[in-house]
């Protein structure tokens, strides 16, 4: 497991100017799905805008909770 915590801000810019490519910095396995979702919707103009909007907000969670079990996880070893 990486132990690295992940910046909200990074992801942010990073999905802001990218969308969903941006978001392989939080989560591969969602930027893959968007691409493919915002590719297959490519005809309407909606379908694309929407998957950069969810990849901003998919973005910051995934981050979140990618550094709450970070703490979770040192909170339990200092424990032991």
């Amino acid at each position: 497991m990486d132990l690295t915590e992940k910046s909200r801000i990074i992801s942010f810019f990073f999905t802001l100017f990218l969308g969903p490519l941006g978001l392989l910095y939080a989560s591969p396995i969602a930027s893959l799905l968007l691409i493919l979702v915002a590719v297959l919707t490519f005809s309407t103009v909606v379908g694309p805008i929407l998957c950069w909007i969810m990849a901003i907000c998919i973005g910051d969670h995934m981050v979140y909770k990618h550094n709450k079990s970070i703490e979770v996880l040192k909170t339990m070893m200092a424990k032991s």
